[in-house]
């Protein structure tokens, strides 16, 4: 009943909000061939084109323009020559964004390492802990009496440390709280605490919180943080939030995005889902969710309950956002929290943690194994991928016959000797390919150095042993602009304008498939979208300039014109 309520009180909210807000709209350019200076197919053949015919939101030919003249015969199709100075692409696809954790973030003052371009405009980077705790004290000069002060973006290796008495200093009269960069850490001042009831007692009986820090960390974050959670989803913040969201994915150019984790914290699962629903009736993008089996786990207590209540959450998939028969569990800590299961430890000597221990991630693994489910597995350090690997091959050598895609998140280090150990069982990856561009430079002299640093996201070693593999921007762990990831992988030039990696580097073609394709097999979706062919929905990308005429340190400059969505056209401007 509590549950019910609380939909019907979303429902209510977001109908009011949608009443006010509308959502954005599409001409169809259904019956037409669309002619564009280059048609990039991401097929074999044609690999190049420069003429589509779009019938019923799909695809009804591609090729020259006479060549699809004849294969259209006598069917009525009006040519359209609205694209004939751009170029299009198969629509981009971003297999693993957190758009409910984003709702929570955006609204957020940022305060980072880099530049974030969001809706309210660029932020101002900050590099060390003398500019980072000025910022937070002019926040708090500008937040107005009474106001929590919320911030995102702390990242030790850039700001150095920080504890609860540093944000006892920029205030003790409000509450303060800082949101660390991979959201995987919280730190807190003393009011905060106390407006949240979180006490000396709660820190001590968890061991991944620290009451004179006034930090929790991963698995705390999602236990002792939760009062946090609900203040930072305030229902009304949150819908603007979603909203900020959507014109991320916009701007990206992004046709598919998938919540890999569904739902994150529990915080208005419904309201969530109903808003993305409500908006994809003509929206410039679909929506994907893969069902979150720690969270569930963690909720219903075994992992078979957690199987009954994935299964449950495949009632509410629709056309337009898609509940997929995936599910995602995590093994190691946070890329950006060096909290990543290392084999070899890091050179301070800390270790690192696991989000569920690994008697637990091969119980989820089993129970989802067995009754059909492909699996999506959180992995960033080399000892993480070690545990997840072995408790694989336990599972092929009990189901040789077995076809359970196996989809490894992030990937975010990784030894040479593992990208054939992963080839062979069968396994794929999806890589932040952002990852050496922001922390390549850091880590090379705080934490991992700097052999193990340039070999960040090892792209390069898996096109050697021949491992399938997309491309994502876990945002916002990157920005959710693909041709920002492509970059980065084709040039692995990082934010201090270094080389970093270089046999990690790959082809243009390569990252193009990554945000492509490959995006689309991540989630099983590649017989419909990832590519331009005859019957796969019209889904594409609309670019000012040509990827393969541009140079590879500029591909991120690329302007996006909009897209085409099931044959619907959506112009940014």
């Amino acid at each position: 009943m509590k549950a019910r309520t609380a939909f019907v009180v979303a429902a209510a909210l977001v109908a009011g909000y949608w009443s006010a807000c509308g959502g954005p709209r599409g001409e169809s350019l259904d019956g037409r061939i669309v002619v564009a200076r280059r048609v990039l197919t991401i097929e074999e053949q044609p690999s190049v084109a420069t003429a589509v015919a779009i019938e019923g939101g799909r695809i009804a030919a591609v090729g020259s323009l006479d060549e699809v003249r004849a294969a259209v015969g006598e069917r009525a199709f009006t040519v359209d020559r609205r694209f004939a100075d751009k170029v299009l692409v198969a629509g981009f696809v971003d297999p693993h964004v957190h758009p409910t954790l984003a709702a929570t973030i955006l609204p957020l003052e940022i305060v980072s390492a880099v530049e974030w371009e969001t809706p309210r405009g660029r932020t101002r980077p900050v590099r060390d802990r003398d500019a980072f705790l000025a910022r937070l004290r002019e926040l708090d000069a500008a937040t107005a009496p009474g106001e929590w002060l919320l911030t995102w973006g702390y990242h030790r290796p850039y700001h150095g440390e920080l504890g609860r008495a540093d944000l006892d200093a920029v205030s003790t009269t409000r509450p303060v709280f800082v949101w660390q960069r991979s959201v995987h850490e919280m730190y807190f001042n003393t009011r905060a605490l106390e407006e949240l009831g979180l006490t000396r007692a709660d820190f001590d009986a968890h061991p991944q919180a620290d009451w004179e820090a006034g930090r929790l960390w991963e698995r705390a974050v999602f236990t002792l943080g939760r009062p946090m959670i609900a203040v930072l989803a305030a229902p009304l913040r949150y819908l603007r939030g979603l909203d900020a969201m959507s014109d991320v994915i916009r701007r990206g150019g992004l046709t598919t995005v998938a919540e890999q984790g569904f739902p994150q914290t529990g915080v208005f699962t419904e309201l969530a889902l109903l808003h993305w629903e409500m908006r994809s009736a003509n929206a410039a993008y679909r929506f994907a969710l893969v069902p979150n089996a720690m969270f569930l786990l963690r909720e219903e207590g075994t992992p078979d309950a957690a199987l009954r209540a994935a299964e449950g959450l495949l009632a509410w998939s629709t056309d337009r956002v898609r509940i997929l028969r995936h599910a995602k569990y995590y093994a190691d800590g946070a890329v950006y929290s060096l909290l990543m299961q290392m084999s070899d430890g890091y050179d301070d000597g800390h270790h690192g943690e696991w989000l569920m221990p690994p008697d637990r991630q091969r119980a989820v693994l089993g129970a989802f194994w067995d009754a059909g489910w492909d699996l999506h597995i959180h992995v960033n350090g080399d000892l993480g991928l070690d545990t997840v690997l072995d408790h694989v091959a336990e599972r092929r050598d009990a189901d040789p016959s077995g076809d359970t895609r196996v989809v490894l998140e992030h990937y975010g280090y990784a030894r040479e000797d593992q990208h054939a150990r992963v080839a062979a069982l069968g396994v794929e990856v999806s890589n932040n390919a952002y990852y050496p561009f922001e922390l390549a430079p850091v880590y090379a002299r705080d934490g991992l150095g700097p052999e193990r640093a340039a070999d960040i996201s090892p792209l390069g070693g898996l096109v050697r042993a021949g491992v399938p593999f997309s491309f994502h921007s876990d945002f916002p762990m990157a920005p959710a602009k693909p041709l920002a990831l492509v970059e980065v992988a084709v040039t692995r030039v990082a934010s201090d304008g270094r080389v970093w990696g270089e046999d990690q580097r790959i082809a243009l073609d390569r990252a193009l498939a990554a945000v492509t394709i490959e995006g689309a097999r991540s989630l099983g979706l590649d017989d419909e979208i990832g590519s331009i062919r005859t019957g796969k929905r019209a889904d594409f990308t609309v670019l000012d300039k040509d990827p393969y005429e541009v140079a590879a340190d500029r591909l991120s400059e690329i302007e996006i014109w909009g897209t085409v969505v099931d044959g619907r056209a959506h112009p940014l401007d």
